[in-house]
């Protein structure tokens, strides 16, 4: 309903700003859409009953949402059944993640449930993708996709055990070592604890 996107669009403003802003801002969205439609021509991506609006389902629309969802639910059954497939559909579905959903809106409430959603999605498929790379000794690619994953997350400890990984099968001790310091600083400032004991052994091999 107009009211409710309004609301939550601009819920700064009272009923009747709102309401004027987004009619504003849909009449805008409409002129750089479809700028040859005629004045009072049905929209060819909107529909409108009233107050009531919603995309048209025959409309010819991409969302990048929709399909890195649609390739995390293809991905996730062929992962017991065909890794490598599994694989090929997570790395597409990863290389559409460019960040935050809807970053225009950071502290909305209708927003945030929904950015956070897709992280979580992400941050799964990234990290059966990253541990299938270092299965395959594809230590760079490991790197970028860690590094890409701590970026949505500096406390997701697998990643920095999968960048040790990748640092010590490159020769680089000292990096994997200063990844272990930088992880065991991050877990205790940001959750309170310690890196879990598999991180901790495998520092261990490694000092």
């Amino acid at each position: 309903h107009r009211d409710q996107i309004a609301e939550m669009l601009w819920p700064e403003l009272d009923p009747e700003g709102a309401v004027r802003d987004f009619k504003i801002a849909f009449s805008a969205m409409c002129s750089v859409l479809e700028p040859d439609r005629k004045r009072n021509a049905p929209s060819a991506f909107v529909v409108r009953d009233g107050s009531r609006y919603g995309l048209r389902e025959e409309a010819d629309i991409w969302l990048d949402a929709a399909e890195f969802e649609a390739l995390i639910d293809e991905g996730d059954p062929l992962f017991a059944k065909n890794v490598a497939k599994a694989m090929g559909v997570y790395e597409t579905a990863v290389s559409l993640y460019e960040g935050d959903y809807l970053q225009a809106f950071p502290y909305e409430t209708w927003s945030h449930e929904e950015r956070e959603r897709l992280r979580a999605r992400f941050l799964h498929a990234a990290d059966r993708l990253a541990e299938s790379l270092a299965g395959q000794g594809a230590w760079e690619r490991v790197i970028t996709l860690s590094q890409t994953i701590l970026q949505q997350d500096d406390c997701w400890e697998n990643a920095y055990r999968l960048l040790m990984q990748a640092h010590i099968q490159q020769g680089n001790r000292v990096q994997a070592l200063r990844t272990y310091q930088r992880c065991e600083t991050t877990l205790q400032a940001g959750l309170g604890v310690t890196p879990a004991p598999a991180t901790v052994q495998l520092y261990e091999t490694i000092r």
